[in-house]
């Protein structure tokens, strides 16, 4: 199990899902997580209820996330993956012009017909998505307009980046705030500070 008592016990998983030993870093940090919070590890889903899903969505998954998929399952990255039953069409959540939704700005509504949510960040109404043609992964933020913004290239730094600060909670003889902020300052070597605070803050 991994235990985190200096900033480089933070283990960065891979550069891309699929690289060698991906899967070996990944799982530690899955097993750690899992066994921190005595929590049970999921099952891998099969290529026949990936392509299912893809035929209900009228396209393709990202190829990381199906790797991811396929080895893992739907496993705590400390973000929730959505199950399949619930992963849609952004634009389908809300009716065309509903009162009650959100009043998407001209530029949300380029990105908005192509988006597939996949990840519920943390419960709180705000989903990552991936775009159905570029398969770069959007947020969707509803508390602060525009609603959407463009995060990463690919799914394989999304994933990346939640299996890092997941390790937050691994601290050992330092403080969780510390691990906090050593995971925060490897993202933003990565993916840039404004990525981070559009992410976490």
């Amino acid at each position: 199990m991994i235990t985190i008592h200096q900033k480089s016990d933070i283990v960065i998983p891979f550069d891309k899902i699929g690289d060698n030993c991906w899967d070996v870093k990944s799982k530690l940090i899955i097993e750690s997580l899992a066994e921190n919070w005595s929590n049970d590890l999921k099952d891998p889903i099969s290529t026949a209820a990936i392509e299912n899903l893809e035929k209900r969505l009228g396209t393709t998954l990202p190829y990381g996330l199906k790797t991811f998929y396929n080895t893992f399952g739907i496993a705590d990255i400390g973000e929730e993956l959505q199950k399949f039953d619930d992963i849609i069409w952004l634009k389908d959540i809300w009716e065309e012009d509903s009162p009650y939704g959100p009043e998407f700005t001209k530029e949300d509504k380029i990105s908005l017909p192509h988006l597939i949510s996949f990840s519920d960040y943390l419960g709180n109404g705000n989903m990552f998505c991936f775009h159905n043609e570029t398969k770069e992964i959007y947020y969707y933020d509803h508390d602060t307009r525009p609603f959407i913004t463009k995060m990463f290239d690919s799914i394989d730094d999304y994933i990346k980046g939640c299996l890092i600060f997941a390790q937050t909670d691994l601290f050992g003889e330092v403080k969780q705030q510390q691990v906090e902020e050593w995971t925060e300052d490897i993202i933003e070597d990565l993916f840039g500070k404004d990525i981070v605070k559009k992410w976490r803050y």
